[in-house]
């Protein structure tokens, strides 16, 4: 079995599953199931980004074998393009963007939500190319400088972060004449990227490196490029970059340049291993999404127990408050207003207690019971979840840098749940639940994790 059909075999056994033990749990929580599968239901995809003149278009076309995408110094394409291969009984042919989102084979319905103007800048083609058989690449427009949302016409850095989202490998590519300058470039390293994509999953390349005049220009661009991706990333470290340029394209290569000419290769290479990523992407995005349903949960058990303990200690107060009333608030009312003219007590200590003795401890208790109701639900319970929302953070322990990324991304959603809906939460059994969610985790999500290790 290739990687792919391995791939497709992994994601049918895993859907099955997720059906069948998440799915109650996505709903009971407000989650949408599908939008965990849908992305997993199509071919590997690589997103190659970078500035208008970094040689995106280029490096595309020479891994298709075929000049597919236009190309040049100035920006040439201001469209996002989905390059996949035709299907059986498919002709090679251009799908606009209102068809693409509409089509529930694809997993890119969630790009509808950026307008019109964005979707008359999406495309997909089809293309015969033998690699588009493995996986689909897509090409975006060139990052700008000191460029707006009103420019573009649309979210430019959204639609990059949700394609990020379902990319298995992402290229990055810069020039040496702009190193990482460009201000779209900063904000997807800095914002985008770490919210939509795993640091594994980006492949960052200096290219058209034969530009350079000599050695030394070359080593100031490098330098260049690793100090802003240190103050993008905030990394101290940096990851590989692939020194690469374009083979035949006239210009005579620098005297030492030829030591680079296979980091071309090596980068085509790890393109080539994007259906062998989405093996462990599959994975990582189901256990990233249930480990954020965890925390929820988590966080909502935390809310009921510390409410039942407040609501105990209330209850026994009040409770203590009904039976004192029982006994002594018909007393009350005889020693200031001189009625009833029998108390109960009194009664008690005489001997001589009848049923009409109850009736006024009946009364005063019952005016406890809704005096304690009205406590409770008109000031006690809104303003414990005030003090909650207030305080959220304190609701989940949050030892290691991956259970604050979690909360992060769930946090709002957590407010959100308890701001609307407090009073039904209550009665959900979230630890039966977490149990079963860390069941799926341990267990079957464990079993999926050696599987890939195999192949």
């Amino acid at each position: 079995m290739d990687t792919n059909e391995a791939a497709k075999a992994l994601t049918t056994e895993l859907e099955g599953l997720l059906r069948k033990k998440m799915e109650p749990l996505f709903n009971r929580y407000g989650l949408n199931l599908e939008d965990l599968l849908t992305p997993l239901k199509w071919k590997p995809l690589v997103l190659i980004i970078g500035n208008y003149s970094s040689g995106k278009s280029t490096f595309i076309n020479e891994v298709l074998e075929k000049q597919i995408q236009r190309t040049g110094q100035a920006p040439t394409d201001d469209s996002f393009t989905i390059l996949t291969a035709p299907e059986e009984n498919e002709a090679e042919d251009e799908v606009p963007g209102n068809s693409i989102v509409s089509d529930d084979r694809l997993p890119f319905g969630m790009l509808r939500k950026f307008g019109e103007s964005f979707l008359a800048h999406f495309r997909l083609k089809r293309v015969n190319a033998p690699i588009l058989k493995e996986l689909a690449i897509i090409d975006t427009p060139g990052m700008l400088d000191s460029v707006t949302e009103k420019d573009r016409g649309y979210e430019y850095l959204g639609v990059v972060g949700e394609m990020a989202k379902l990319a298995d490998l992402i290229v990055l590519m810069f020039d040496p004449h702009k190193a990482g300058t460009i201000k779209e470039t900063y904000q997807v390293i800095r914002s985008t990227l770490p919210g939509s994509a795993g640091e594994d999953r980006v492949l960052y390349v200096l290219n058209r490196i034969d530009e350079c005049d000599n050695i030394s220009d070359l080593v100031r661009a490098y330098g260049t490029l690793c100090w802003n991706l240190s103050q993008m990333t905030g990394r101290k470290d940096m990851p590989r970059i692939y020194l690469t340029y374009a083979p035949d394209t006239g210009r005579p290569i620098p005297p030492g340049f030829e030591v680079w000419a296979r980091e071309r290769e090596e980068l085509k290479s790890s393109l080539r291993s994007a259906p062998r990523m989405r093996l462990n992407h599959i994975l990582q995005e189901v256990d990233s999404v249930v480990r954020e349903l965890s925390i929820e949960v988590q966080s909502l058990a935390s809310f009921k127990e510390r409410f039942l303990a407040k609501f105990f200690n209330s209850a026994k107060a009040w409770g203590i408050g009904a039976v004192l009333a029982f006994f002594f608030g018909d007393l009350v009312t005889h020693l200031l207003f001189g009625y009833p003219e029998n108390t109960f007590v009194g009664s008690l200590l005489s001997g001589s207690i009848g049923a009409d003795s109850l009736l006024w401890p009946v009364v005063w208790t019952l005016m406890a019971l809704v005096a304690a109701s009205v406590y409770m639900q008109r000031w006690m319970f809104p303003k414990f979840i005030r003090n909650t929302i207030e305080h959220l953070d304190d609701l989940v322990p949050l030892e290691t840098a991956y259970q604050k990324d979690l909360w992060a991304r769930t946090r709002q959603r957590v407010q959100r749940i308890i701001s609307e809906q407090a009073r039904h939460i209550i009665w959900v059994a979230h630890k039966r639940n977490l149990n079963k969610i860390e069941h799926f985790l341990n267990k079957d999500l464990g079993r999926f994790y050696k599987e890939v290790a195999k192949k």
